[in-house]
């Protein structure tokens, strides 16, 4: 059995291999839930490792370079799952600006650090720790993350490059309802997290009695009708899907990191292991999310055969969440476009409530 303590060994090791091949590395953090869990509970087969890794250099988008030297990767070593992901170390250097952001705040307020040599991660956590609860700091974070919501919502769009199919355009409305579930949280001072962010929204909707907030978020995910025997039937699509884009996978995409051997067993954890919970309709977000990426993959490199049962069984899922066609998927951006100042006042209200939160 893997423990925590022996995935953060793990992880340790990969990043003392890794780091003389990265000139440009100045800091890694452990970040998600392996980061809090108890050393000794075991390491779940749900659960990936992330770390963040900060470079001296600038860090390329990987919608346009998605297998560039910078790029997200799973890595599958002695049976987890790592997953680094690089960024511009020139991010920490304004403490204001990594209090008002919604993903680096709570990374850096009490970070786990695996890799520091000349110590500027730690100047950053201090200055950033004071600041962390300020609830000026809470509010922009999430003004930030609201606006994105919004953002994506207005726009459901990808840009326009040759390896993205038409598809992708669902990944966006996917990430949309993400962030806005991303909000209480940011509100309610608990980490971001995206496989489970519908889930962990919902803890926090009910703790303040607005469990309506929470069914709004399914109904916006189009999975609030589902039961769990619809959402099955999905996911066993998913996994026949997935099998053909691992082997036909060749031209670099966006997410395709999410679809390989190595992720695999992780993939199929993850969401079994919503379902199994009860929480199958808030397994309908990251089903969705990883579905498309595979589509993606397939209407890239797949065969007209694999092309032709592919976009049945994921029109399936569209039509299951209610957005296959123009119409449907434009009259979804709507409804998420009308949900932003329910979001807003909701999430203000539970900031307001929360005595976590310092003036």
């Amino acid at each position: 059995m893997i423990t925590t303590g022996g995935a953060r060994r793990i992880a340790g090791e990969w990043l003392r291999e890794e780091a003389p091949r990265v000139p440009e590395l100045v800091g890694a953090i452990l970040v998600g839930s392996t980061r809090v869990r108890d050393l000794e509970a075991p390491h779940p087969p749900a659960s990936d490792v992330d770390l963040f890794l900060w470079v001296d250099a600038e860090v390329p988008s990987d919608i346009e370079h998605p297998r560039g030297r910078f790029a997200p990767r799973k890595l599958l070593r002695e049976g987890i799952v790592l997953e680094p992901s690089f960024h511009d170390a020139s991010r920490l250097a304004d403490t204001e600006a990594v209090l008002g952001d919604a993903h680096l705040a709570p990374a850096l307020a009490d970070p786990l650090i695996l890799f520091d040599p000349a110590g500027r991660l730690s100047s950053v956590a201090n200055a950033v720790r004071p600041g962390y609860r300020r609830r000026r700091h809470v509010e922009r974070r999430l003004a930030q993350v609201i606006t994105l919501f919004e953002a994506m919502s207005a726009h459901p769009r990808v840009p326009e490059l040759p390896a993205l199919a038409p598809c992708w355009r669902h990944v966006v409305l996917a990430f949309a309802v993400m962030h806005a579930a991303v909000a209480p949280l940011v509100a309610a001072l608990r980490a971001p997290t995206v496989r489970r962010s519908l889930v962990v929204a919902r803890e926090v909707f009910t703790g303040c009695e607005r469990d309506d907030l929470a069914d709004a978020l399914l109904r916006l995910t189009g999975s609030a009708a589902l039961s769990r025997s619809d959402v099955e039937d999905l996911v066993a699509e998913l996994w026949l899907a997935y099998d053909a884009a691992v082997e036909a996978r060749r031209t670099p995409v966006v997410m395709d990191w999410n679809v390989s051997r190595d992720a695999r067993a992780l993939e199929c954890a993850a969401i079994g292991e919503l379902v199994a919970e009860g929480h199958h309709r808030e397994a309908a977000y990251p089903l969705l999310q990883l579905r498309t990426a595979v589509q993606g993959i397939l209407e890239n490199d797949g065969s007209d055969e694999v092309r032709t049962w592919s976009r049945a069984g994921y029109g399936r899922l569209l039509a299951s969440l209610g957005i296959e066609g123009d119409d449907a998927f434009h009259a979804r951006a709507a409804a998420l476009q009308a949900f932003v100042p329910v979001l807003r006042e909701g999430c203000e209200e539970l900031l307001a409530r929360n005595a976590s939160v310092l003036d």
